[in-house]
């Protein structure tokens, strides 16, 4: 007996088979683990909580455009502001994250990096730069572009995919 199709989307089939879609989810899975071990092993090189270090990234990231409210880090981690809040307080009591009031609305606080902070990270980018360019080689900017377009829209709809998981039949 045939396989049931797990997609329908015409463009997702190859002869009306569904094989090679299933070869990319489990190479999407295989990628996501493969890059969360990647953070946890980067998180333990500078001794931190893999939640703590992605904030500390996000933090550098974020502030090269401006301030950067705990709200935005957590839109950019697509996790929870309470979840950030933790890692930015025990960021801040490591001495790696300042906080100050944000300048327009009292009830917000703005997240920046100290000088320790920065050091950390930047004494980090060697070797980021060295796995970035093994993990990214042979890759053109045009497709890097495209495969960025795709991961931003499965993590915009994983949220629903969910939550269709939980209450579908």
């Amino acid at each position: 007996m045939k396989p049931r199709l797990t997609v329908g989307l015409p463009e997702l089939l190859d002869e009306g088979s569904d094989l090679a879609f299933r070869e990319l989810v489990a190479d999407l899975f295989a990628a996501v683990a493969g890059m969360q071990a990647l953070r946890r092993a980067l998180a333990a090189r500078v001794e931190l909580s893999v939640g703590a270090f992605s904030v500390l990234l996000a933090t550098r990231h974020l502030q090269a455009r401006g301030a950067v409210p705990i709200r935005t880090l957590a839109q950019h981690l697509h996790a929870a502001p309470a979840n950030i809040t933790a890692d930015v307080s025990a960021l801040v009591r490591a001495g790696l994250l300042k906080k100050r009031d944000h300048p327009e609305d009292s009830r917000a606080v703005d997240v920046a990096l100290t000088a320790k902070g920065g050091r950390v990270l930047d004494d980090l980018a060697p070797l980021l730069r060295r796995v970035n360019d093994r993990l990214f080689a042979g890759n053109t900017r045009a497709g890097i572009a495209a495969v960025a377009k795709f991961l931003k829209h499965l993590a915009v709809e994983s949220k629903d995919a969910v939550r269709l998981v939980r209450t579908g039949p």
